[in-house]
């Protein structure tokens, strides 16, 4: 074996190739006397890779970067699988200058380094190539494209050789013995170029693509073509003259700007033509039988995945390299990935193969199915609907898995299994407390059963939310997930029922399809369980965020959400005219103070009214012009008072189309309210969100959405809202975090903490509001990292004093400053930060060398803990609330979360008694979430709309 720094040939001894299990048909069928020499053009398909996946930020839990090693193996894999190579190597620049930076120094001196979190994979993606046993070709003083190029002329009479590569510039080497594989727009395809491909695709077969890139130069390697001949020039020239010599042997009737172009170019053009012709004359001591792939090394190779925690390359490695599975198990098994993976990639197990799905279309059958799931100690549920609307959705069919690779599907298409008889007789054991209930989403399915009379409990394992507790930001469907953990493929909803105007009923649906896809869900359920509840043992925190807040929760919101609320369209509808009067009297305004009359809704037109027409200074631009958002509105608003209105405008505009017209038209005509859907797997910090409608977005501080608030009214006309809001409570927990004793002190003392925070930055016991107004934003913006400039802008004051203000809190509370910092560094060595109780977030971002996207990552991290450990307090609360209105028999229900707030309906005679359960409840959770130190107030208050209750 020779060093990288020779002819960097990494190949374990030589082996004879191996037989594919089901050969594929290769572009060398085609070549029936010829092997196939399959060389891959290493650094153009990393690059590519890389970029591919760029946005996706695949990385493991320590923030390692592994897209472009997932996106490499995924090609490689698929070359393997697909083409069954007789020889196979990878060729690879070598860092060193080449002979072209020698004749012509500023050879691709344009070129930006290459990204450090690319670079950071170069050596993972070498170790994967040499422990699948293939060789790696490096020369110094060379490029790829020249080893390449080298090998292909020296063993293009023996085999049929196929470059695989984004790059055109290799298109000057192909002829009928040597071809290119280039990566397709889809994922996993390529397209085999051939002399006729490559004249079609670049306007000049293979022969003159030299002069073709002599003639045009390449902009990306920094190589000067003849000034303002591209390639459609350069093609028709050489199309109609065949080569560079001839061009010149008639540049005379050329057009005076192309002949003048030419004879401008005509001394450099020999240096342009060596440059970019890859060389095929190296003296690379390299053999055929030196091409054949060894034997992979499979401890090497699976430790290495497990390393980078790239599961479903993994799991494809032993069918395409035909491997011992065995050798998976020496290495420890890997967290789960930080990243996701494609759920269509065709290497993928179909999710029911070698497992026994059985349809349920017999009473007999169904009897024999009881017993089963009566004697399990718990199994996987999934129901089969008609809709998406769990108030209108009819069952189709319900399926369960009590093991892995066996479930059954109850079809209510059945003459004698109807849906209504059917489930009456499996509601004692969907309800039995002493079975628990596996699912993914189990919300969807509680919602839909309480149609049919059934209370679905006790939520064992909701596959959905493990995975969000395991990685927040990773992709939480059951089809990602099955790709992910699983190595499965699954059968799409849509394979099933069409698309467009092709869909059809669910009934519409073959039985025995529909079975098979319904015990799929139930199946990959209960097998998820199995490799997430692996994961979340690992770490025992996580476990306990699952099995005391994120699964118990469950139950809680499908009762709110299937509760509802009501609505006061009355008092909207008023609402409606008023605010369409005040957006009138804005437009009147705004069009006095622009002289001209303009679609206000329209950033194109505001942007050209506000630069070019009222000449104030842009800050942003945009693809369509000058950016109009919020933030660059707010710097102008100091510049014009024509800012202040537009912001303005949009603000009413936005909440009179998102809520005071919106909440009318979502009232459901069954039950007459209003019923948002509480979202538990979105944010990354484990709060709760919710949508149709998203109530987090009301204003809470303007007239108008105070407004808006007062049309949530109780369902039951004698009935009243309770509000129960925790007070101040991020500001608790970020003491409770820094162990500052000011801040400390001051909640014990149950003082204004912005008053008190007032008193030490301004050095004063007169607190005037303004200096009031400026500590509360300042308390609350050190929680978000926030900057002077920042600041600044909250205020309206300049930085010099918004740094000062920061400057002199951080002298007098050092131990809140001190403790973000160490969050930071902490977090920076473990790749992920945690909440009081354990729950995690990654952030690989801080370690990046984008400074702007390091300080986000940084800004995230401060907040979190803070932010998070607020999202389990209140989700504890909820939990041990919703427990005590049952066992208490309270006449009472919860119907919103709203950031730290919880909203109930009550009769009076309750309120006395309800309010005491909420204020210990919520008051308790905190402590037992990992408030120790600060105590936690919760304000309370009651009305007959939520805005007199707030």
């Amino acid at each position: 074996m020779t060093s990288e720094n020779q002819i960097g040939l990494f190949d374990a001894p030589v082996s004879e190739p191996k037989p594919a299990a089901t050969p594929q048909k290769s572009p060398a069928d085609a070549e029936k006397t010829k092997p196939g020499l399959f060389l891959l053009d290493g650094m153009a398909l990393v690059y590519r890779a890389f970029y591919a996946l760029q946005q996706a930020r695949m990385s493991t839990r320590d923030g390692v970067p592994t897209g472009a090693v997932f996106g490499f193996a995924t090609s490689l894999l698929r070359i393997i699988e697909e083409y069954r190579p007789d020889y196979l190597a990878v060729a690879f620049d070598s860092p060193e200058k080449t002979f072209r930076h020698e004749k012509y120094k500023a050879y691709k001196a344009n070129r930006p380094a290459p990204p450090d979190d690319l670079i950071n994979q170069l050596d993972n993606i070498r170790e994967l190539i040499r422990a699948c046993g293939i060789p790696l070709i490096i020369m110094p003083g060379f490029e790829a494209d020249d080893l390449i190029g080298t090998t292909a002329r020296k063993f293009e009479a023996d085999c049929q050789v196929f470059i695989v590569t984004p790059d055109k510039d290799m298109s000057q080497l192909v002829h009928d013995g040597v071809r290119i594989l280039k990566p397709g727009k889809k994922q996993n395809e390529f397209e085999l170029l051939g002399s006729r491909e490559v004249a079609e695709q670049f306007g000049a077969p293979p022969e003159q693509f030299i002069d073709l890139l002599t003639l045009t130069g390449d902009t990306s390697d920094n190589i000067p073509g003849a000034k303002g001949i591209g390639p459609k020039t350069a093609s028709s020239l050489l199309k109609k003259y065949g080569s560079l010599e001839g061009i010149y042997a008639n540049i005379d009737a050329l057009t005076p700007k192309t002949r003048q172009s030419l004879e401008a170019f005509r001394e450099m053009m020999p240096l342009v033509r060596e440059l970019v012709t890859i060389r095929t004359d190296l003296d690379l001591p390299l053999t055929l039988e030196a091409l054949h792939a060894s034997k992979p090394d499979p401890e090497a190779l699976f430790a290495l995945l497990a390393k980078l925690e790239l599961k479903s390359i993994a799991a494809r490695l032993p069918a395409v390299l035909q491997i011992d599975t065995s050798a998976a198990s020496s290495s420890e098994n890997a967290p789960a990935m930080a990243n996701s993976v494609d759920p269509g990639d065709p290497q993928l197990i179909p999710a029911g193969e070698g497992s026994e799905y059985h349809l349920i279309d017999s009473k007999e059958a169904f009897d024999k199915l009881l017993t089963l799931l009566e004697n399990s100690g718990g199994f996987a549920v999934d129901t089969e609907t008609t809709s998406l609307d769990t108030f209108t959705a009819e069952l189709a069919g319900i399926s369960c898995s009590v093991k892995p690779g066996e479930a059954f599907f109850v079809y209510f298409g059945t003459p004698g299994l109807d849906a209504k008889t059917t489930v009456a007789r499996l509601k004692p054991l969907l309800e039995n407390p002493e079975i628990p209930k596996t699912g993914q989403n189990l919300k969807y399915d509680i919602l839909v059963l309480k149609k049919y009379g059934v209370e679905l409990a006790p939520v064992g394992f909701d596959t959905m939310l493990a995975s969000y507790v395991l990685n927040p930001e990773a992709r939480h469907n059951l089809d990602d997930m099955a790709a992910l953990y699983l190595g499965r493929q699954t059968t799409k909803y849509t394979e099933l029922v069409g698309t467009g105007k092709q869909t059809i009923g669910i009934f519409e649906v073959e039985p025995r399809k529909l079975s098979d896809y319904a015990c799929q869900d139930a199946d990959i359920a209960l097998r998820l369980r199995y490799s997430l509840e692996e994961q979340l043992e690992k770490t025992p925190e996580l476990l306990e965020v699952c099995r005391k807040l994120e699964f118990p929760l469950v139950r809680v919101l499908a009762d709110m959400e299937h509760k509802g609320i009501s609505i006061d369209t009355a008092h909207l509808e008023q609402l409606s005219i008023k605010v369409t009067g005040e957006l009138a009297t804005l437009t009147e305004r705004i069009f006095e103070a622009t002289g001209e009359t303009f679609n206000i809704d329209s950033p194109k037109q505001l942007g050209h009214i506000l630069f070019d027409v009222l000449k104030l200074p842009a800050k942003k631009a945009t693809k369509t012009g000058y950016s109009t958002n919020v933030q660059v509105l707010e710097e102008l608003a100091m510049l014009h008072p024509v800012a202040s209105d537009l912001l303005e405008y949009r603000s009413l505009q936005k909440l009179k189309s998102t809520y005071i017209e919106a909440l009318p038209k979502m009232i459901n005509p069954l039950t007459g309210r209003v019923h948002t859907s509480f979202n538990q797997s979105i944010t990354a910090t484990g709060r709760l969100s919710s949508s149709n409608p998203n109530l987090q977005n009301i204003p809470i501080r303007t007239e108008l959405g105070k407004e808006i608030r007062r049309a949530f009214i109780p369902s039951n006309p004698g009935n009243l809202l309770l509000s129960a809001d925790y007070s101040q409570i991020e500001l608790r927990i970020a003491a409770e975090l820094s162990g500052d004793p000011m801040l400390i002190e001051a909640f014990r003392n149950h003082e204004d903490i912005h008053a008190a925070t007032a008193r030490v930055i301004f050095d004063t016991k007169e607190i005037t509001p303004d200096m009031r107004r400026k500590a509360k934003e300042v308390n609350f913006g050190v929680l978000y990292g926030i900057q002077p400039f920042g600041l600044s802008q909250r205020l309206g004051i300049p930085q010099k004093e918004a740094k000062e203000i920061i400057d002199t809190y951080m002298a007098k509370y050092p131990g809140m400053f001190s403790s973000l910092q160490t969050i930071i560094e902490e977090a920076k060595k473990k790749g992920y930060v945690t909440t009081l109780m354990g729950r995690r977030r990654y952030v690989p971002d801080l370690n990046s060398a984008n400074s702007n996207i390091r300080k986000a990552a940084e800004r995230v991290t401060m907040n979190t803990p803070i932010q998070g450990t607020a999202a389990d307090i209140i989700k504890f609360a909820m939990c041990s609330i919703s427990r005590e209105l049952k066992k208490g028999e309270f006449r009472s229900a919860m119907l919103l979360q709203v950031h730290d707030e919880l909203l109930f309906e009550m009769p009076p005679d309750e309120e006395a008694r309800l309010r005491e359960m909420v204020e210990r409840n919520m008051i308790e959770a905190a402590s037992k979430c990992g408030l120790k130190n600060v105590p936690v107030e919760v304000d309370t208050g009651s009305g007959k709309n939520w805005l007199e209750a707030h």
